[in-house]
């Protein structure tokens, strides 16, 4: 029997839906009493709208396109819907990739032994939200990084500094009405691995490169877009599966964002 699905206005699209019509064993779009509510992050006071949603008899919670806020306020949320019981997914543009958490394995066993990590991203959105986005898909495929340090932060984009244990990593970010393009790229004396996302409007799939000594592997190419992923994480996530991105995971990345990119 497939979970309603509550949609907040802004999620209530033809995309969203076509979506969910896609997992029809697992979940459907419903009304207002719903066993899955879609709670937009596009907003300051998502937070709110997500404590609202944990005290609807709620069964999971699909957060999307998070907007920056203070990192204490996400910790006490993520407190309150453990207590409640209510697991509570982070979707992503890049982390809940399928290609990516696929070769997320295979990427941390190459992280700890490259020259340099980088992350670059030409993306129409404001540059804290790519900013926290590229924190996020760090910490699902190759690890945590400390010591953000930003060296250009406004609304043309972002340059900053990081760490990933020894290993340095190189963050930077461009705003662009040209169209998404994403990149993660481990660099290694032996050994090489490049991360490409395309646009997700234009249904093109990420691709994942091994290069070494014997020449170009591509990964499997997994056909599925991050948000429908996103939904099949909030179903396993209601039978007692960890989602890959979390509300503490997402008051982390937060944590390390400059107190510019907060509102005040």
């Amino acid at each position: 029997m497939p979970l309603t699905v509550h949609l907040d206005d802004e999620l209530d699209a033809p995309g969203t839906r076509a979506e969910l019509a896609s997992l029809p064993h697992w979940l459907r779009a419903g009304g207002s009493t719903a066993a899955v509510r879609a709670v937009s992050g596009n907003r300051p006071n998502w937070t709110e709208r997500v404590h609202a949603a944990l005290t609807r008899e709620t069964r999971a919670i699909l957060l999307s396109d998070v907007t920056p806020v203070d990192p204490a306020s996400v910790r006490e949320l993520a407190a309150t819907a453990e207590a409640a019981g209510v697991p509570v997914v982070v979707a992503s543009p890049w982390a809940l990739n399928p290609a990516t958490l696929d070769a997320a394995e295979q990427l941390r066993a190459a992280a700890p032994s490259s020259a340099l990590v980088e992350a670059f991203t030409a993306h129409d959105v404001a540059p804290a939200k790519a900013l926290l986005a590229q924190l996020a898909l760090l910490r699902t495929t190759v690890g945590d990084v400390t010591s953000l340090r930003l060296t250009r932060n406004d609304q043309h984009g972002h340059l900053g500094s990081a760490r990933l244990a020894d290993v340095p990593v190189h963050l930077s970010g461009v705003r662009s009405t040209a169209g998404p393009d994403t990149r993660l790229i481990l660099r290694g004396r032996g050994e090489q691995w490049r991360v490409h996302f395309g646009d997700p409007a234009l249904a093109r799939p990420a691709t994942v490169i091994r290069i070494d000594e014997n020449g170009e592997h591509l990964l499997p190419t997994v056909y599925e877009t991050a948000h429908r992923a996103a939904w099949r994480h909030t179903h396993a996530a209601t039978e007692g599966v960890t989602p890959p991105y979390t509300l503490h995971q997402l008051a982390d990345d937060l944590s390390l964002l400059p107190a510019g990119a907060l509102p005040r």
